[in-house]
């Protein structure tokens, strides 16, 4: 009985524990599989505009242009639109990998609400911070676009 008891508890302590990998990904995936978070980086403007990363599962991310003052975001594609950059994810249990930086993003802290980052190639400290309240994005504008190059029309993106 005994035996049985710890044998049992045992296995149930086990099973119950996380990587931390795995626990910084409930975290960044928090709304029904779906994450909103703010990135912040020092920079000119920093009051007024950013950038709001939607992390969803699977490790697609979609990129939302931020208007602070308006709290107003609209879906943003660097052009050329290349699908592998949308990725992210966390390797080695505190690297942060987001729009293709290759995995040299470093998690230093992080909570419910914000995940610290460090950049050790360009080293520079981030930060990404829970969108809390209404995500407010606005409706894209249809336009078609044409390649330079080819010509061809550039289709919209399907997230």
């Amino acid at each position: 009985m005994f035996r049985n008891t710890i044998f049992l508890l045992t296995t149930l302590f086990l099973i119950s524990c996380k990587k931390p990998k795995d626990k910084i990904e409930d975290i960044v995936l928090y709304q029904d599989s779906i994450g909103y978070w703010n990135y912040e980086w020092p920079r000119k403007g920093a009051e007024y505009w950013g950038f709001t990363f939607k992390f969803m599962k699977n490790n697609k991310l979609q990129k939302l242009s931020f208007n602070k003052i308006e709290n107003k975001r609209w879906a943003w594609n660097d052009y050329p639109y290349v699908e592998s950059i949308y990725r992210w994810g966390v390797a080695n249990d505190s690297i942060f990998t987001f729009m293709n930086y290759n995995s040299k993003i470093k998690i230093t802290k992080y909570n419910k609400d914000t995940i610290w980052l460090f950049d050790n190639e360009n080293k520079r400290n981030s930060l990404l911070i829970k969108v809390k309240g209404n995500v407010k994005i606005e409706e894209p504008i249809e336009f078609k676009a044409k390649d330079a190059k080819t010509g061809k029309e550039i289709e919209p993106l399907d997230l």
